[in-house]
């Protein structure tokens, strides 16, 4: 009985573990504490998919700080916002959107501008 219930236990956690990366997003775990989802500039970055995003997550989080007066407007550029609001969804939802960000451990935190922490 010990043996299949730790069989089924394993397995689930595996499925889980499949389900998170096949959806494009990354799982948000204790090590991801000190990480963040900022917007990916490289290449040729999808600037109509930043707005989309920010219109999306602005919907339903609170994103008055890039807003006018808010502590994060200025500079007032695209890749910032979108890289606010990304780390923002990030830190409460536990995803970060990579089909137009990326993780890293560098805090996009700037003079006036401090980005959520977990």
């Amino acid at each position: 009985m010990a043996k299949i219930s730790l069989s089924l236990f394993l397995l689930c956690c595996i499925l889980g573990l499949v389900s998170c990366y096949a959806t494009n997003s990354q799982p948000i775990d204790v090590k991801q504490a000190g990480l963040y989802c900022i917007a990916n500039t490289n290449g040729n970055p999808p600037y109509e998919k930043f707005q989309g995003f920010i219109d999306y997550a602005c919907g339903i989080l609170d994103c008055s700080p890039i807003q006018i007066g808010g502590s994060c407007y200025f500079p007032n550029i695209l890749v910032k916002h979108t890289t606010y609001v990304l780390n923002l969804f990030y830190k409460s939802r536990g995803v970060c959107n990579t089909e137009i960000g990326l993780i890293t451990n560098v805090n996009p935190s700037y003079p006036g501008c401090t980005f959520p922490q977990l």
